[in-house]
């Protein structure tokens, strides 16, 4: 028996639907099967370095207190950096577990955690400074290694999900509109006692990170804003899945990057590049490449976009496996590129991708959400703190009006498996004004689609969304199963295999397409 969504169904989530969001309620501690992945290829990754014996500085010798979580080893490891500044020297960490509020790095030195020890975020999220157990700012020529790892304590910060438990299997039908709501419910949405995330790097130059771990965060992972000169490799991030806002890698504003040979299981994105004024930005970022990763993410494995009032371009994605492991629903996308606030995207090249449970392959997204007119640095954050957001944008609302772009954007062998949503690019027409992504090309794409029907859902119309937060699912359930095209332009496809394709849909949804070729 086929499923059909009826007219009122159809009406009710027009005028009524809602993301859930659940925003009372004490915090939610418990540890759920299946919150971690159970693929967590750890020795692969991250290998045990050689502790030094020259030059290094034991925060035992500071007044460190190992696994004791009553305990602040703050002043104790900042007293070492301090030290370990004047010599260029290594911060070491050894001997079990240390609770420590805000941890100060200093330039040219180095933060050696032994593999089997770590630095910890309290239980009770007070304490802290800067939104951040680990916070540097305007350093130079830092590092972070040694095998162990920094572990943010993030599902203590969250409240209790609507669903009693994790899903594990599949609804019998596709169906995008379910799909979200299904995911949302199992979120562990912030509490306010949520303090923020394990590293935070402002206006440094020379970052360097290697066989280095990162587990449990509360929020933002890892995040770079206004960076220059940054190398990441054999690093690993393990979060529980359904801690809201718990994105991976969050480069904002940060130049020459290169990202090799890592492993990140995480709620929301994996690899997230931004470039937002209200973030404190102020000029392009380019150099980027993300190359040999392995990324399991609750939304985007890898996303460019979003918050973007400023150039992004150079970016280079090359032999990555995006994919879910035991959780349903899988990935909203596996890449998704997105200009919405004002930025320009381009020059970026994909090539030799694998997905595997995400949703929808390929997400290109030009918008017009316009937020820097609506948000200031406050306001932006505050619903991922469960705070009240202040009124105000931080410019004026004619500064990124209908200023956004993306072009010149190829992509080359990419085979997606267990596909629920097409391809998508996706420009906009508002206030008359239609805006068209355009120049890309795409070769040798494979597109495996799930075995499980589709909904029988025909809609009248498709609307724009182009002041929405842009995301594959927003759109909902589509008529086509391959390609969904709109106001782009330039457009080159060849070589698209399609395999298991859904029959109650068409092949392409193309509308408003000017030179456009499939071979």
């Amino acid at each position: 028996m086929k499923y059909r969504r009826s007219a009122v169904d159809k009406l009710n989530t027009l005028l009524f639907w809602r993301d859930t969001r659940i925003t009372e309620g004490e915090p939610y501690t418990e540890i759920r099967k299946f919150d971690y992945s159970s693929y967590l290829p750890v020795e692969k990754y991250i290998n045990a370095p050689c502790v030094p014996t020259e030059n290094i500085y034991d925060i035992r010798d500071y007044g460190a207190v190992a696994n004791n979580t009553s305990f602040d080893n703050a002043q104790a490891i900042n007293s070492a950096f301090e030290e370990a500044e004047k010599t260029n020297g290594t911060v070491f960490i050894s001997g079990g577990s240390y609770t420590s509020t805000t941890v100060f790095p200093k330039s040219n030195t180095t933060l050696f955690i032994e593999k089997g020890s770590c630095i910890i975020a309290n239980e009770t999220g007070e304490g802290y400074t800067n939104k951040a157990l680990i916070y540097g700012e305007s350093l130079e020529s830092i590092a972070f290694t040694g095998g162990g790892s920094i572990n943010g304590n993030g599902h203590l910060f969250g409240r209790r999900p609507v669903f009693d438990e994790n899903m594990t299997s599949p609804r019998p039908y596709v169906d995008i509109i379910e799909m979200r709501q299904d995911y949302r419910k199992q979120l562990r949405f912030a509490h306010e006692s949520k303090y923020g995330g394990p590293i935070v790097l402002k206006s440094c130059r020379g970052v360097k990170v290697c066989d280095f771990m990162i587990e449990n965060s509360a929020y933002w992972t890892f995040r770079l804003d206004n960076c220059v000169d940054i190398d990441i490799t054999n690093f690993v991030i393990n979060n529980n899945r359904n801690t809201a806002n718990a994105d991976g890698i969050d480069l904002m504003g940060s130049s020459n990057v290169n990202i090799h040979h890592c492993f990140i299981s995480t709620s929301d994105d994996g690899i997230v590049i931004k470039n937002a004024l209200w973030e404190g930005c102020n000029s392009p970022m380019t150099g980027i490449s993300i190359t040999d990763c392995e990324i399991i993410s609750r939304t985007n494995a890898i996303k460019v976009g979003t918050e973007t009032t400023h150039d992004i371009s150079g970016i280079s994605i090359e032999d990555c496996r995006l994919f879910m492991t035991d959780v349903y629903p899988g990935s909203v996308s596996a890449i998704s590129l997105e200009a919405v606030d004002g930025a320009r995207l381009y020059d970026v090249k994909i090539k030799n991708i694998y997905s595997n449970r995400c949703s929808c392959p390929l997400f290109i997204r030009l918008g017009n959400r316009n937020r820097a007119a609506e948000v200031n640095a406050q306001s932006a954050r505050a619903v991922e703190f469960s705070q009240r957001a202040e009124k105000g944008g931080i410019a004026d609302k004619n500064d990124f009006n209908h200023k956004s772009e993306i072009f010149n954007i190829s992509v080359e062998n990419f085979e997606a498996n267990e596909v629920e949503i097409p391809i998508m690019i996706c420009g906009y027409k508002q206030g008359g004004i239609t805006k068209r992504v355009k120049n890309i090309t795409l070769q040798g794409i494979t597109l495996n689609f799930t075995k499980r029907p589709f909904v029988d859902d025909k809609r009248l119309f498709i609307p724009e969304y182009a002041k929405e937060y842009p995301e594959a699912n927003r759109f909902r359930n589509l008529p086509s199963y391959a390609l969904f095209l709109r106001h782009c332009e330039n457009i080159k496809i060849k070589a698209l295999k399609c395999n298991n394709a859904p029959s109650n849909r068409k092949f392409s949804y193309i509308k408003d397409a000017s030179k456009f070729e499939i071979e």
